[in-house]
């Protein structure tokens, strides 16, 4: 078999499978969110309230959802396909299309779930308003831990919906798999102390990214701000392959566990 028809069919694996899961996720996060709508409606008969629309929570969740099956698919599926004779060359190449095809499904998705919800709403006149993306900030002077946590869970956005917020969603979605696909390969092959260490560079990898979008990082680290720009887009970007390049150096010649 041609080695493109055995990445395109990799990929087409990959990407069913992570995409089941994330039926789950997207249909879970559906669920509660029309009861976070409904339940005060109906049991207190509080009105006048205003909730996260679904396209701001999937935003949200969605990057550390891709960051965890990102951890979940570098320990699982390449020892198994490794197993079954794919080449982690092939593997590399698969499932980087699969985590591309996944990371322009879901903003899709989440776009269309909003735009349908919102609409109810303003059919029924429900009491309630929707907002957008929560603006979280920090101050330069802040400790380190806490620009950490921001720059891991409050990824960049726009504030409003447009075709360029669509495409920062896209690109952190990659992002944010990425890193736990190097997270998981690290600890993967190495273990203990060693495989810490990736998390240690993952975590300086998001503070770098942060600090590329504006938002407070240690004064340290010698970081352009691009703020809400292309550049910005780009920068994330160069990241994405950079990590891609540490998976690829980390997976080359890793032993597959029995």
């Amino acid at each position: 078999m041609k080695k493109k028809s055995i990445r395109t069919k990799l990929a087409i694996d990959l990407f069913t499978l992570q995409g089941q899961w994330t039926a789950w996720f997207l249909g879970i996060m559906f669920v509660v969110y029309i009861a976070h709508i409904l339940y005060p409606l109906l049991f207190s008969g509080e009105s006048g309230r205003t909730v996260d629309d679904f396209y701001a929570r999937t935003y949200i969740s969605g990057n550390i959802y891709m960051l965890v099956i990102g951890i979940i698919t570098s320990i699982s599926c390449l020892p198994y396909y490794v197993q079954n004779g794919i080449t982690r060359r092939d593997y590399f190449f698969g499932a980087t299309i699969s985590t591309l095809g996944l990371a322009i499904v879901i903003p899709l998705i989440a776009l269309i779930i909003h735009f349908l919800t919102k609409g109810m709403i303003d059919w029924t006149n429900l009491p309630i308003e929707l907002k957008g993306l929560p603006d979280i900030r920090i101050a330069e002077e802040d400790s380190l831990i806490a620009q950490m946590i921001l720059a891991v869970i409050d990824a960049p956005s726009v504030a409003e919906i447009s075709g360029l917020s669509l495409l920062v969603f896209m690109v952190n979605l990659f992002f944010y798999y990425v890193i736990g696909w190097m997270i998981g390969s690290g600890f993967y092959r190495f273990g203990g102390i060693k495989g810490m260490l990736f998390v240690v560079l993952a975590l300086a990898i998001f503070l770098i990214n942060a600090g590329i979008w504006g938002n407070p990082v240690p004064g340290w680290l010698p970081i352009p701000d691009l703020t809400l720009s292309f550049y910005a887009i780009i920068g994330t970007v160069l990241l994405i392959f950079i990590v891609l390049g540490i998976i690829r150096l980390v997976t080359k010649n890793m032993r597959i566990k029995l």
